[in-house]
């Protein structure tokens, strides 16, 4: 099945190699944002089924934003990245849900399809 997805992280090159990925698999890319802010701003705007989230981002983290998209979008799948240097080793308890799951930086583009393509 293919997915409409968002793409998070305050870094571009990642944001590049995450969309050449992506597409590369078939699935459409609606939005991509540089931080929490813009993160609730384009989910908000383009609903997607799945969001590739970074975990340190400027002004509002990743999990400041999941947070967010989890109070209007229960049961929004969520992908967390992270370099494993976050404030937040892990996802929160309240953000670790079947519908979210946590890729360590880097990885590997057959987890990130595996994840894609999760339900």
């Amino acid at each position: 099945m293919k997915r409409r997805v968002l793409i998070v992280d305050d870094v571009e090159d990642i944001r590049v190699m995450l969309r050449h990925m992506i597409e590369k698999q078939g699935h459409t890319i609606v939005a991509e944002a540089a931080n929490g802010i813009e993160a609730v701003e384009k989910f908000r705007a383009h609903r997607p089924d799945v969001t590739i989230m970074d975990i340190d981002m400027p002004l509002k983290t990743g999990v400041e934003a999941a947070r967010e998209i989890r109070e209007f979008a229960h049961s929004s799948r969520i992908v967390f990245c992270s370099g494993g240097f976050s404030k937040f080793e892990t996802p929160p308890a309240e953000l670790r849900t079947g519908r979210s799951s946590l890729l360590r930086k880097p990885f590997l583009p057959s987890q990130l399809y595996e994840e894609l393509c999760a339900s």
